[in-house]
């Protein structure tokens, strides 16, 4: 001990020294700032504070009210459209930072008392009773402990020391202390420690070279485990070294080649290069395929007799044509020289000649909801079978096709799943027909197809089509990509335009209508907007970009492609739904619109109030304005009746009405003039179409006067009639400031 006193004390002086000498050198060195001890510098304008207040303590209290609790918390409630009172939570003013789901139980917990019952819980048979280890220590470890004899100086100090070594005794009794354990656990450790107590002696009777610590072991005791918690154990894999391989192939062998590129060669090469590729796709095909495609192969004789079968059919059509002109040889010489003499004796009056009328047998119980004259082939006409009651919807509709060559049965017919209530053809293509149905479909029909082809598009499977009726379908300009496009205006309250892709057509929305009526409250006190349904769609003439839509409310509104998100202007128009709307075709600013409220309106782009406006007496289902004159139009009522007005020489009355169908039995839904010729064509609800000539009265062109120029054509003296016409209807203009001038004379 007296030694290990020496050493100590030795180490200690060698210490101050050094630190005195590391001290001086940092002094010296300047390169050693860094290390240099820090001194505190005092602001020149640094307030002073006495000693008396930097020593007075300043009492913390704490409380259980917090400053910053919000009693009552609100939020704002988007369906109820104001602020609620958010429920307060059940753990009081404490907000919880962490919330962790332990696995231990208490002991006097039935679950607890269960799984100790059950054998958890209890000392293994290792682990019973507190051990005492034996641990050797090595000669310097003596001798650093060694102590040196207490000298009498010194002897408060031993004291001290004595009594903290008593100090940190005591607590490791404590802490030996074994917990209480079940009574088999104590009588297993009353053994364990006579043993050690025997050991004892026989260690101080024997003289050992190192001292023996003893360190008592507490047992180890299975922890209660929770049977609803449980954890997944992983392992971690040796990691394998990585290697790299490296292999040379062999260059492939090079050549040079040239040769003379020309057009056709290139060509050649394609042709060759394009028939391999099908070829290839035909060999990948399942053998299935293959074969039902060598089966529906046409053989040179399968082809000759189709073409042989067109041929007779073609010969058996002019033959038909033949029979039905010499059974109706009387209306179609009344239809081609007879003009009726009593308009010579009544001027400004006309009437009406029947002359054929067409229908199918199979749709006698259908309405005609459609009907137009093919803009390529004047004795022509489309009509699509459907119905407009919707209490006795059919199943089924149909789209044909009626020449007035043959009036006893449809050059082509077809059948469609649902009920056609609107068609339209295209004027680039008079073939191509697009119809609009009752289940919100559209669909696009090749007349030159066979019938066995049905529809050529359908709006089937696109995902943005129609939820409701489409009432009318109209063809617009070509996309720039070239493919032709349509569209279309549904119950669902949208305008869709539809591009005409090879194998498919393509939707996209163009403007939704909006109903001017207030939103109201949904199911969960949501605000929803209504929409308003359309009812009728029709393009300007001259911009393509620009359409009017009817809706089933009354109103009329421009929209532009341009814009989608709000309309150009609107007007209520009408009391009940818009029926149709016709652009007169000399001057793109009129057009006339008719609906159920039994009036037909002449409306100007650009006023809210109509020019002309004409009671009829019944529903309006249609309204045309004529080719041929700028201020004829024509109307067809539910009472039977057809309108024909003509502006120029009435402008209150129409010039003639006439009955075509009993209103007992029928009703006349559409009507449409012939571009070229001097007819016009109506339908009814029993599935017939009329055809009626036009009186010499009803169709009167404009004469040039005699002072005018030579050359001036028909279609400028229209132009200027309807001007002439306007001039006397419009308002005068409004001078602003005039009326108070004369009230201040």
């Amino acid at each position: 001990m007296l030694k290990a006193m020496v050493k100590r004390a030795l180490n200690v002086d060698n210490e101050k020294k050094d630190a005195s000498k590391s001290r001086a050198n940092l002094v010296e060195d300047d390169a050693l700032d860094w290390l240099k001890p820090r001194v505190l510098i005092k602001p020149d304008d640094q307030e002073f504070v006495p000693e008396a207040d930097l020593e007075e303590e300043v009492g913390r209290i704490l409380t259980t009210i917090n400053p910053q609790w919000v009693p009552d918390q609100v939020a704002y409630h988007y369906g109820q459209g104001r602020f609620v009172s958010k429920p307060k939570p059940a753990y009081g003013k404490a907000y919880p930072l962490y919330v962790y789901q332990g696995t231990a139980i208490r002991k006097d917990s039935d679950e607890a008392k269960a799984q100790i019952a059950a054998g958890y819980g209890m000392v293994g048979f290792d682990d019973a009773g507190p051990k005492r280890a034996k641990v050797k220590k090595s000669a310097a470890e003596e001798e650093e402990e060694e102590e040196p004899e207490p000298a009498p100086p010194a002897a408060e100090d031993v004291r001290g020391e004595d009594e903290k070594e008593e100090g940190d005794e005591e607590p490791k009794v404590e802490v030996a202390e074994a917990p209480p354990e079940p009574t088999e656990v104590e009588g297993e450790q009353e053994p364990a420690a006579e043993e050690v107590d025997e050991q004892e002696p026989e260690e101080k009777e024997g003289a050992a070279p190192a001292e023996e610590e003893v360190i008592t072991v507490k047992p180890r005791v299975k922890k209660l485990a929770n049977q609803f918690n449980f954890c997944e154990r992983a392992a971690l894999t040796y990691i394998y070294p990585r290697r790299s391989v490296d292999t040379q192939t062999i260059p492939p062998p090079r050549g040079t080649y040239g040769s003379t590129a020309l057009q056709s060669i290139i060509f050649d090469f394609y042709q060759e290069d394009y028939e391999r590729k099908m070829r290839e796709k035909e060999e990948e095909k399942p053998k299935r395929l293959r074969k039902k495609t060598e089966k529906h192969a046409k053989s040179a004789q399968q082809i000759h007799d189709e073409q042989l079968a067109k041929r007779i059919r073609e010969a058996w059509a002019i033959l038909e044509r033949l029979v039905n002109q010499n059974i109706y040889d009387d209306i179609a010489q009344d239809y081609r020289y007879w003009d009726d003499p009593s308009d010579e004796f009544r001027e400004g009056m006309g009437s009406l000649l029947p002359l054929w009328k067409f229908q199918f047998e199979p749709m006698r119980n259908h309405s005609v909801c459609d009907i137009q004259w093919n803009p390529h082939y004047q004795d022509l006409f489309a009509v699509a079978y459907g119905s407009l009651d919707f209490t006795k919807q059919p199943k089924e509709g149909c789209l044909c096709l009626y020449s007035i060559k043959n009036p006893a049965y449809p050059e082509y017919a077809v059948t469609t799943e649902s009920p056609i209530i609107c068609l339209d053809v295209f004027k680039e293509t008079p073939y191509f027909i697009c119809v609009g149905r009752y289940d919100g479909n559209v669909c696009v029909y090749n007349a030159q197809l066979t019938l066995e082809a049905s529809y050529q598009y359908k709006s089937d499977s696109v995902r943005d089509k129609h939820n409701c009726i489409v009432w009318e379908v109209r063809w617009g300009a070509r996309l720039i990509d070239g493919e032709a496009s349509f569209f279309s205006v549904s119950g669902d309250g949208r305008v869709v335009q539809w591009g005409v892709m090879p194998g498919e057509l393509r939707a996209t929305t163009i403007i939704e209508l909006r109903s001017p009526a207030a939103p109201i409250l949904g199911p969960d006190g949501t605000l929803i907007t209504v929409n308003s349904c359309g009812s009728a769609i029709c393009f300007h003439p001259e911009k393509p970009d620009i359409f009017l839509v009817g809706t089933e409310d009354g109103s009329i509104h421009t929209c532009t492609l341009k814009y989608n998100r709000s309309y150009v202007s609107s007007c209520q128009a009408h009391h009940m739904p818009v029926y149709r709307i016709s652009y007169n075709f000399f001057n793109n600013a009129i057009y006339a619109s008719c609906s159920g409220d039994w009036r037909v309106k002449i409306w100007e782009d650009g006023r809210d109030e109509p020019i002309f406006m004409f009671e009829l007496g019944s529903p309006v289902g249609d309204v045309k304005w004529a080719p041929y004159s700028s201020t004829v139009f024509a109307a067809c009522t539910a009472d039977g009746k057809v309108h024909v007005f003509d502006l120029n020489v009435n402008k209150y009355r129409p010039i003639c009405v006439q009955a075509v169908v009993s209103k007992k039995s029928k009703k006349l839904t559409r009507i449409d003039f012939n571009k070229r010729l001097p007819i016009l064509v109506c339908g009814d609800t029993k599935g017939t179409c009329h055809v009626v000539k036009l009186s010499p009265n009803l169709r009167v062109m404009c004469k040039p006067p005699k002072k005018a120029a030579q050359g001036i054509t028909q279609r400028a003296m229209q132009i200027l009639k309807l001007d002439k016409l306007l001039t006397l209807v419009r308002d005068p203009p409004f001078t602003p400031g005039v009326i108070v001038e004369k009230f201040e004379d």
